[in-house]
């Protein structure tokens, strides 16, 4: 995987596994081909139209996945600034960001 899709492509992943759906089924409802699914799960960046085609395949709320990769560049520039052990306290709004994004819970 690489940089700041690597998150994202766990997330694909695991919605995808807890939905009981195969890469070929996430392709087939999101109309792209598995060679798409395998890359953007492998962490490799997808086009924007297939990113939006997954993340409505998966039900997820439109705008989600700029979410995610925003948080993510938005972590990596703070590691940047505190260093990767910085003393920062856990406020627990990384524990809120997951529950917020976490595919397996039914919304509707």
């Amino acid at each position: 995987m690489s940089g700041k899709y690597d998150r994202l492509a766990a997330m694909i992943v695991k919605a995808r596994e807890a939905r009981g759906w195969t890469q070929s089924d996430l392709a087939n409802l999101a109309y792209v081909t598995e060679v798409v699914i395998a890359r953007v799960e492998a962490g490799n960046p997808p086009n924007a139209v297939a990113l939006k085609a997954v993340e409505q395949a998966l039900g997820w709320l439109p705008g989600i996945f700029d979410l995610i990769l925003a948080e993510t560049a938005d972590a990596d520039a703070e590691d940047a600034v505190l260093g990767a052990d910085g003393d920062d306290e856990d406020d627990g709004s990384a524990e809120l960001r997951e529950l917020t994004v976490d595919s397996s819970i039914d919304w509707a």
